[in-house]
C-alpha cells in the first residue's frame, strides 16, 4: 500500500489509489470503510474570483513526517485498523481530485470521528500551500 504522504499529482490516479486501498482492507473487524475526496473547485476559497486552476506546493519532508504523524494520533486515538492521508501537488483544474483520507475502523462512529479530524488537521498542520489562478488573468497565494 501507498504511504501517506505528498506526491506529484502526475504520479498518483487517486480515483484507482482508493480503490485500490478499499480491496487491500481484508481484516474481519473493519465494519466502515469511509473516504473522503478532495477536489479543486472553480469558487475561490478568498475572493468571489472565478477559479481557472489551483497549484499546490509543499515542503515534502516536513508536511511527510506531519502527516504520518497525523495518521498515527489518530489510529491511536480512535483504535482505528488503517488510515491513510494521500495529498497530491502541482496544478489542477475544477474539479480534479487534490487529496484522499481513507479510513478503516471497527466502526462507523470511529470512523467517521476520524476522517474529520484527519480533514481539519491537514488542512492546518503540514506545510502545503495553495495557489489560485483566476480567469481574469490574476492570481493569489493562500496561506
Amino acid at each position: 500500500m501507498i504511504k501517506s504522504g505528498i506526491y506529484p499529482k502526475s504520479s498518483v490516479d487517486l480515483l484507482q489509489l482508493v480503490s485500490k486501498i478499499q480491496k487491500d482492507i481484508k481484516d474481519s473487524e473493519v465494519g466502515a470503510i469511509i473516504t473522503f475526496l478532495g477536489v479543486s473547485k472553480e469558487k475561490s476559497t478568498v475572493s468571489d474570483k472565478k477559479v481557472k486552476s489551483v497549484i499546490i506546493e509543499a515542503y515534502k519532508d516536513e508536511a511527510d513526517k506531519i502527516i504520518e504523524k497525523i495518521c498515527s494520533d489518530l489510529k491511536s486515538k480512535y483504535s482505528l485498523n488503517s488510515i491513510s492521508i494521500i495529498h497530491l501537488e502541482g496544478e489542477f483544474l475544477p474539479t480534479e481530485p487534490i487529496v484522499t483520507v481513507i479510513v478503516a475502523a471497527e466502526s462507523r462512529e470511529q470512523a467517521f470521528k476520524a476522517i474529520i479530524e484527519a480533514i481539519e488537521r491537514y488542512k492546518k498542520e503540514p506545510p502545503i500551500f495553495k495557489k489560485e489562478n483566476y480567469t481574469d488573468g490574476s492570481s493569489q497565494w493562500i496561506f
